[in-house]
Order: structure tokens, then sequence, then C-alpha cells
């Protein structure tokens, strides 16, 4: 356990630059299928295999799987945390990424260094130009960089690797790893154009990620989730193991740290019970603007998330006085602005220009919600005010205010290496 990472940061690996990223490999390393997928609107699993193959060739090292709706990141963070607090070399692979996509791939805390990045886009590059996709099929950009990130961490001396799910669980390519247990977080109706057209068909896809004989642990479900789970378990024979219920970020840490346990076994280690602070900006934590004023960011997309990032706040400020917020038509935009509504909150619905995302509105919502720009949006901010919605919003107001990150969590076990080590 602990032995020394072949590369992983500084010397001829690169800080942790996001500005240093060769964006246009990048997108047609991780893009390019998805782009000329036509109209095929299935994840090619089988060949998303063959480029794992390409990059890691036999080795295997264990995962950790977490899947679910709401707090994966939070859960797959501490999980990776408690393990590395154990002593073993821990790679995390969230999804997306807090700040840029160089923070989806941390080893033990330590973000991926920028030029180390750079040269697995090229490795993956190659491997998705050699494999290519069905024509039924494409390879998904989240699912190529949840497999380039298991390689990257593998050649990277990683002991363990915990995986966050991008989006869904039975058909993501985190089911193609072998895994020591598997995390459930709160299951609520998201993503009903992929999964839909209701929350029991998004429990399938999440509940779905469990094989036979499986070790699982879960946050309690509401009823439809819980029912679907417990006809998943009945066929499938998995143990699962339910943590207390409670608040939910209190939830989502008791989660995280019985992962870390249940995958610790396999090396007959007890992860400690206090594993280190995990930093993740953006998810739930207060700024200071310049001028004062108190702001708190979360990606939360849903009523029931934008429920509880608002209890939080209003438990650290005493009140919240302005809500603005961002999403995607495809979410659920009427049941978050009834909600915010509902609760008396002031508050301005916000799009993003340039973005991927779909924000033209129909005529009555948008005539609703009178939709306004995202630039400008910080100059205007007043204190006690809550920003909430996309990871693509979040990361914009982050990054104008200056927020860097090198590290999630500590203490720092990754020495800056110079190597030209043609492997890494």
């Amino acid at each position: 356990m602990g032995r020394p990472s072949p590369c992983w940061v500084g010397g001829s690996c690169g800080t942790a630059d996001p500005d240093r990223i060769d964006l246009e490999l990048e997108s047609r390393a991780v893009f390019g299928s998805w782009r000329t997928k036509g109209k095929a609107r299935s994840r090619d699993l089988e060949a998303a295999q063959r480029v794992l193959r390409l990059l890691n060739g036999p080795q295997t090292v264990p995962t950790v799987l977490v899947t679910g709706s709401k707090g994966k990141g939070q859960v797959a963070a501490t999980a990776a945390a408690h393990l590395s607090a154990a002593g073993l070399r821990a790679g995390l692979v969230s999804s997306p990424g807090l700040l840029s996509n160089l923070d989806r791939f941390t080893l033990d805390g330590a973000v991926v260094g920028v030029d180390h990045y750079n040269r697995w886009l090229r490795r993956l590059d190659e491997a998705v130009s050699e494999v290519g996709a069905t024509p039924d099929g494409y390879l998904s950009p989240t699912g190529l960089m949840t497999v380039m990130g298991h390689a990257m961490l593998t050649g990277a001396g990683a002991e363990v690797i915990v995986h966050e799910a991008g989006m869904g669980g039975a058909h993501d390519e985190i089911s193609l790893f072998d895994r020591l247990c598997v995390g459930l977080t709160s299951i609520f109706p998201e993503h009903l154009d992929v999964f839909g057209p209701d929350l029991e068909h998004v429990a399938w896809e999440k509940c779905g990620l469990l094989r036979d004989g499986d070790v699982a642990w879960s946050v309690p479900q509401s009823p439809i989730p819980a029912a679907v789970l417990n006809r998943v378990i009945a066929r499938t024979g998995a143990e699962v193991h339910t943590v207390e219920p409670g608040e939910v970020a209190a939830q989502n840490l008791a989660l995280g740290r019985a992962l870390a346990g249940s995958a610790a076994r396999e090396w007959a280690i007890l992860p400690p019970t206090d594993g280190p602070e995990v930093r993740r900006p953006g998810r739930g934590q207060t700024y200071l603007t310049e001028r004062g004023a108190r702001i708190m960011i979360d990606a939360s997309i849903d009523p029931v998330g934008c429920a509880a990032t608002i209890a939080r706040a209003r438990h650290d400020w005493g009140r919240v006085d302005r809500v603005a917020w961002s999403a995607p038509r495809t979410k659920n935009l009427v049941g978050i602005a009834d909600w915010l509504d509902r609760e008396g909150l002031p508050h301005e619905y916000v799009t993003l220009a340039g973005s991927h995302l779909d924000y033209d509105l129909p005529p009555e919502l948008s005539r609703r919600l009178r939709p306004r720009p995202r630039e400008g949006l910080l100059g205007t901010v007043t204190d006690r005010t809550v920003f909430l919605g996309t990871i693509s919003f979040g990361t914009s107001l982050l990054r104008e205010m200056g927020v860097t990150i090198d590290r999630i969590y500590g203490p720092d076990r990754i020495e800056a290496e110079d190597t030209n080590d043609t492997r890494s």
C-alpha cells in the first residue's frame, strides 16, 4: 500500500491548470463520436469496453461504484477520502468536474496535472479512432472520460478507484468495472427524456447497476425506488444495507464512509471514522463577493435538491433573500419555479449563452420566468443570495470569482515528480 505514483502531478505532468487543456484535442477525442452519432440513441458499451482494453491493457483495479440522483459526488469523494486515510492509494473519477475536466480525476485527493491529462487525451483519441462505434450506438463523452480516468489512475498506481456514475447505472460505463461494492444515493425523477417516462423507470436504471452477489449500501429511498430496489434484490441476491435516515448531507456522508469500510475489507483494514475534510467548490459552499455579499452555489436542478440547499442556507444565514437559478428546458422548470414561489423566495431564471444545453423555452414559460442572461449576474448580486443550477452554471460563477482547486482532500501524499516516462 502507498507505493509511489509513476506520474500524476508536477514536473513533466504539469500543474492542475485548466487554461492549458488542449481543448481542440479534448473536443475531438471525447465528443467526436457523440457529434456524429446521427439517430443512435444508446451508448455502445461494448465499444467503450474495447477502448478501455486499449488504454488499460490487462490490468485490473477494484472499484467502488456510486449511482443515484443527488449527492453522488459527495458520496464518491467521501469514500475515496476515507480509503486514502486508511493508507490505500485511492483514485476518484467524478462526473462531471467541479471547475474543469481536470478535477474529474484525483489520486489521493490531488487533481491530475494538465500535461499528464493532455497525454492521455492523445491516447484516447487514438483508441477511439481505432475502435469506432456501431451504427446503432455511440461512444458517450462522459463514458469516455470514465474509461480514460480508470486507465489513467491504474497507470498512476491506484489500488482502488471510486467511480461516480455519469448518468444512469445499468447502462453507464461504470457498469463495465469489477466492483467491491455499490452505493445508491437518493433516486429522483431526473433525466426523464432518457430514462423515463417516470420515476419507476429511472429507479430501474439506477438499481439495475446491481449484479448477482453484489454488496451495496443505500440511503433510505422513497416508496417507488424502494420497491424497485427490493425487486432487484430478489432477482440478484444482492446484499443491500441502508444507512440511518437523517438530513441529506449527513446521509450521504454516512453512505461514503460505509462504502469505504466495505471496500477496505479487501485489504483487511478499517478506515478511520473521521476521514479528511473534502473540499468540492460549488457544492453548497458559501463565498464572499468582492463587495462582501454572502452567496451560496450548489448543483441543484430539481425541487427536492433546491429545498435541501435552501434549508442549508437558511440554517447558516437565518434567511435567504434571493435565488438565481439556471437549468435547461429538459429539467422540471415548472416544478422548481412553483416550489420557489410557494416558499415566497424572489428568484430569477438565468440562461447560459453558448451552452450545449437547451434554454429555448416555450413562450408561456418564457413569459412566466422572464429569462435573463448570465453576463453581469455577479455584478448585481446582493447579500444572502443562493445560486442553483447545472454544473456549467456553477462553474461559470466560480471561475469568474477566481476559485481554483488542485486537490479535494488531504493530506498531500502525491510527490511532484519530473519524469519523461513515455507511459505517463
